[in-house]
């Protein structure tokens, strides 16, 4: 049977059926019964959908993993104030709703408690002896500019082991130091990294490595090993998963600590090398580079070569001295994105710089097999100080290159032995220096991946950086600000005078 369009909605199902009374209760309990058990049935079940750009809101799979291996009971305290600054508070509801998924994810081995301090005296106590810090945050109030301060901290514990994240305030690294803390607190024993080549700062103000020592620490039971004849050591012990090596301007490798590294490598062991090409000063001259470790790599199939990158990509730089500064593109600190994918490195990487670097060659050696990691872009080119009697490396003398010249470089590349030794060469060695790290690349979290996959097996693996967009309020002056204030204060009275206004002059 057909209805015109125009009856529809007269049409009635109760008497197309012709449902006496009995029958539609009937129908009522049984779509009521099937409703309750279809609520029940699926209500283990959780479904999210996270449109969000990069899966900002979903968990890595390197966390899944971890959450889902529990063996025990992690409890996350998440101490927070009530009165947090206006802007905070879509901030505590995103570490909230972060910290439920750990939940979720977790098969309940993850406990969640939001406490406020400032109104429990029990969650005050808590937050005391787990070591979270009141913090300071300046807000403005009423068109006063007021200090307030808050607590905004994580505290993790398993069994007797606890971990802490003071300030939670960083979305974009909350789940790294999350499971990282995690991770720590789980794993029985660290692995084992080094570094080699530097001596550990204990000033932070100079200490070129803070970020990367810190950060190295959630994961890693780092330490600094000097093998120079001078040294005690004189071993880099195989118990070590990776060691990062590192060029400084000045460090000459001796014939023995180079032995010695060779010979951690040909036992299976894994290496950074941060080694330059050409040493360049601060002062923008450059030496010939004596670090003495080019031999050993040629031996593993990398060549670095004598010259430097430039590239039409590149970073923005402070030039000048207290009197004069100026910005500009410098080119010898060259971006990319070129990026050999097939590997597992890459994980949420979307750009590297590197401050002065060499290009490489790769050579072909029996039982080595090399690959190609990063390469510039292909607006690139070279100096090696033979055309010019030297390296110009002041930004407003750089010769302009010919187009024909132009073309892709590798700077990034490993080399892996049959007998399990492996070696990645990055020839920059600023390239994970504290001045030189740029909140648009990411450097870190690339060298994170590499020590990942390298030490621990890829336990943390592309969750370092999270792809989280923020989007606040542009600042506004003291006339914007006003006429906004009297905009909302009159637009709504001001509609409803019209319409009155309208209505009357209707009327008459």
């Amino acid at each position: 049977m057909f209805f015109k369009l125009k009856n529809i909605k007269k049409f009635n199902l109760v008497k197309f059926l012709r449902l006496n009374k009995a029958e539609r209760q009937l129908i009522i309990l049984v779509s009521l019964a099937i409703f309750v058990v279809f609520n029940f049935l699926l209500s283990p079940v959780s479904w999210r959908l996270d449109l969000s750009n990069g899966k900002a809101y979903t968990l890595s799979p390197s966390t899944k993993n971890i959450l889902r291996n529990l063996d025990d009971i992690i409890n996350i305290k998440f101490f927070v104030s009530s009165d947090l600054p206006t802007r905070f508070l879509p901030l505590k509801s995103d570490v909230i709703d972060f910290l439920n998924e750990y939940k979720n994810q977790s098969e309940s081995k993850v406990v969640v408690k939001i406490l406020d301090p400032k109104k429990d005296e029990q969650a005050l106590n808590q937050a005391k002896e787990a070591g979270i810090p009141e913090l300071q945050f300046s807000q403005i109030e009423q068109d006063k500019y007021a200090v307030s301060a808050v607590y905004f901290g994580i505290a993790v514990a398993y069994g007797e082991k606890k971990e802490i994240i003071p300030q939670a305030t960083d979305l974009e690294s909350l789940e790294y130091n999350l499971t990282a803390a995690i991770y720590k607190l789980t794993k029985k024993n660290l692995d084992k990294i080094a570094i080699v080549g530097k001596q550990e700062s204990f000033d932070p103000a100079q200490d070129d490595l803070a970020t990367l020592k810190e950060v190295l620490r959630q994961q890693f039971s780092l330490s600094f090993l000097d093998i120079s004849s001078e040294s005690n050591v004189k071993k880099i012990d195989s118990t070590y998963k990776s060691v990062l090596i590192f060029d400084d301007n000045k460090k000459e490798f001796s014939s023995d600590e180079i032995n010695e590294i060779r010979n951690y490598l040909n036992n299976k062991g894994t290496a950074v090398f941060f080694i330059d090409g050409v040493w360049v000063l601060d002062n923008l001259q450059t030496a010939e580079a004596k670090n003495n470790l080019f031999g050993l790599l040629r031996d593993w199939g990398v060549d670095v070569n004598k010259n430097l990158v430039l590239s039409g990509s590149a970073e923005m730089v402070n030039f000048g001295n207290n009197q004069v500064q100026f910005f500009s593109v410098y080119p010898f600190w060259i971006k990319t994105d070129q990026f050999n994918q097939k590997l597992g490195f890459f994980s949420n990487i979307n750009q590297l710089t590197f401050p002065w670097v060499s290009s490489l060659g790769l050579i072909s050696r029996n039982n080595i097999e090399t690959t190609e990691l990063v390469k510039s872009t292909q607006k690139s080119w070279t100096q090696d100080g033979s055309s010019t009697g030297g390296f110009v490396l002041d930004p407003q003398k750089i010769p302009q290159p010919n187009a024909e010249t132009l073309k892709e470089f590798v700077v990034v590349a490993q080399a892996k032995s049959k007998q399990g030794g492996q070696v990645i060469v990055i020839p920059s060695s600023r390239f994970i220096q504290e001045r030189y790290l740029s909140r648009s690349s990411s450097n870190l979290e690339f060298v994170l991946n590499i020590l990942d996959n390298l030490a621990s097996g890829g336990a943390l693996s592309g969750i370092r950086q999270r792809a989280v967009n923020l989007y606040p309020l542009p600042e506004l002056s003291e006339r914007q600000k006003d006429i906004f204030k009297y905009l909302n204060i009159l637009l709504l009275p001001g509609f409803f005078a019209l319409f009155g206004l309208v209505k009357l002059t209707k009327r008459r």
